[in-house]
């Protein structure tokens, strides 16, 4: 399989002009396109988090031509009206998501799969194409065995930051000496420098404390204990 991953901007999307305008981050999916009265509609997903959270979900649910399924505390299900939504111009039986959308900063953030480099790059080179009507950043085009995921199980804001520091790890950011520095790391990703800074700084921070409370366990003391006395 060729996952790609690519950050997208379009034209007339009030989401992603949403993400621009408040402090807040989403995650979502497009679950089916319908019919209704004989108007076309799309069906979404979204986990949003932020300080700006509760007023996006607000404007949602008061949006004139928003149908809104479900809503539960950051999660919300809703229905827009749309000529045509922008991912089935561009996606194909070749081309499809593989995960959800993550959406900050007046951008999206895609990961695709197909099942050649071929078609991927056809997928990259038509988005570059409506030069007037959408922006494409080609972050990353590898053949990788699809991931366990699910497109209808959203992540939440911590399995975002763990994607950041995993892609971190595999760029080379904590190998000595670096492989990759800070700022040519957040153009990798596409995020804002200082956003990511803080980010990896809280994750690693994270797992500096799961790692010291299980080495603090007495089984794997014991257990280091046994390997120095092996090895001396």
């Amino acid at each position: 399989m060729w996952i790609g991953e690519f950050k997208v901007w379009h034209k007339g999307s009030l989401f992603i002009d949403l993400w621009k305008k408040y402090d807040v981050h989403a995650y979502s999916v497009y679950l089916n396109n319908f019919e209704e009265d004989g108007e076309p509609h799309v069906m979404r997903e979204a986990v949003v988090w932020g300080g700006d959270a509760k007023k996006v979900i607000k404007f949602i649910k008061g949006w004139p031509t928003a149908k809104v399924i479900y809503s539960e505390k950051n999660r919300i299900i809703f229905s827009v009206k749309a000529l045509r939504s922008f991912h089935t111009t561009v996606l194909s039986g070749q081309v499809f998501l593989v995960k959800p959308v993550l959406e900050e900063y007046g951008w999206q953030w895609w990961t695709v799969g197909s099942n050649s480099k071929e078609n991927m790059m056809k997928f990259y080179n038509k988005i570059n194409s409506m030069k007037d009507y959408t922006k494409i950043e080609l972050l990353s085009v590898k053949k990788a065995t699809l991931e366990e995921s699910s497109i209808t199980t959203l992540p939440l804001e911590n399995q975002r930051d763990m994607i950041w520091w995993q892609r971190a790890v595999k760029e080379g950011y904590y190998e000595y000496p670096r492989k990759v520095s800070l700022k040519d790391l957040s153009k990798k990703i596409g995020v804002p420098f200082s956003t990511l800074k803080d980010h990896l700084r809280r994750t690693e921070l994270k797992l500096m404390k799961e790692t010291a409370k299980k080495y603090a366990n007495p089984l794997y003391s014991g257990t280091l204990l046994n390997e120095e006395t092996k090895n001396s």
